[in-house]
């Protein structure tokens, strides 16, 4: 009878399981990081790839993401995004916690009274903070890591609008890369950069697709009152390809050409010197400058995630809705108003799609224009 009742039980099991499986199916598995042989992924690399994809898939613009500087496989939090006001609350309470941490491993239980109720050993966030340190837990990493939580915000949205705005400018850039004989993935670079806008500008006055400085399209482009070449995606592209080949024959190597991409020729050459390997690893690791901070640590990274999000948009995305994008070249005697009215658009969102902000129209200036 007993023995009934355990098979009875096993078969109903059973059935909910598969019932489970055919109306939840679970998702694939996510898409390993894999390239060329001009770009290699140490597993330490692998690590920050992996940071970057879920802040470009996961995290939207209106979260930020509490972190370590240096190691960023410790995530502290997630928190609503709201300016420095809101970041520095939370942060303030994670050094606590480390600092606690810190002192409960370096003296013993009985010469330390106890802090507050929250930093009991079996609190569940302690523990969980504990474990995100894994071997390298102690009194020395705590306090090291005190003074390290960066904030970082959410790309996902960002991101997402980058794949539809990249399919107007990719055949270019392929073209473009393939006569220079360059890796296809540089074409990917774009998305960190800009977000594949031909109209970004930079705090720092980069512009355009690749986010060019004056100093990078001098001679090259023309850059003169009412004209910026740097806003022509095909005109922009060829020289940043032509600058990549440089850094590339200057470095020797498509990681270090990549992180100059961000740091600089001259300056990536500098910290080589100085750690003496020409491994991109070994830079990151060894090299202290206050020039060289997170950014330029990261933009490797970041490239390799962005290629890597954009060759599996359809896993990342896969509600993705690509609206119809026009491209509209700016004539003598265009207005914002007009070019609206005439593509049934608001002016806000032209503004908006284009990042124009009160920038004048240029001549021969390209504007994406969402149907």
């Amino acid at each position: 009878m007993g023995s009934n009742r355990v098979r009875a039980r096993r078969l109903v099991c059973a059935s909910v399981l598969i019932l489970l499986a055919v109306v939840r199916p679970s998702r694939a598995a996510e898409p390993p990081l894999r390239f060329s042989s001009d770009f290699p992924v140490s597993p330490s690399m692998a690590e920050r790839v992996s940071f970057w994809v879920r802040i470009f898939t996961e995290v939207s613009q209106n979260e930020i993401v509490l972190h370590d500087r240096d190691d960023v496989r410790i995530v502290y939090d997630v928190i609503p995004y709201g300016g420095e006001d809101a970041v520095q609350p939370v942060r303030a309470s994670y050094e606590h916690l480390l600092a606690s941490l810190a002192l409960e491993d370096a003296f013993p239980l009985a010469m330390r009274a106890p802090i507050d109720a929250t930093c009991a050993p079996e609190a569940p966030e302690r523990l969980r903070v504990r474990a995100l340190f894994g071997a390298s837990a102690g009194p020395l990493a705590y306090v090291r890591a005190m003074g390290h939580i960066r904030a970082q915000r959410g790309m996902k949205e960002m991101f997402a609008d980058g794949l539809a705005r990249a399919d107007i400018y990719m055949p270019a850039i392929r073209r473009v890369l393939a006569e220079a004989r360059l890796p296809s993935e540089l074409a990917y670079l774009p998305h960190v950069e800009s977000s594949f806008n031909p109209n970004a500008v930079s705090r720092a006055g980069a512009a355009g697709l690749w986010q060019l400085m004056r100093d990078t399209a001098d001679g090259r482009l023309k850059i003169a009152a009412g004209v910026d070449e740097r806003f022509d995606p095909v005109r922009s592209t060829e020289v940043a390809v032509d600058h990549l080949a440089r850094a590339r024959g200057v470095l020797g190597s498509w990681p270090l050409a990549v992180a100059s991409y961000n740091h600089g020729i001259a300056g990536i050459a500098r910290a080589r010197a100085a750690v003496g390997s020409d491994a991109l690893d070994d830079i990151i690791r060894g090299y202290q400058s206050s020039s060289f901070g997170f950014a330029s640590r990261n933009f490797y990274a970041e490239f390799l995630a962005a290629a890597h999000v954009a060759r599996h948009a359809g896993y990342y995305f896969p509600d993705l809705k690509r609206t119809p994008i026009v491209q509209y070249v700016v004539r003598r005697g265009d207005t914002l108003w007009e070019i609206a009215r005439k593509h049934r658009v608001s002016v806000r969102a032209l503004v908006a799609a284009n990042n124009l902000g009160r920038s004048p129209l240029q001549l021969g200036q390209r504007l994406i224009i969402r149907l």
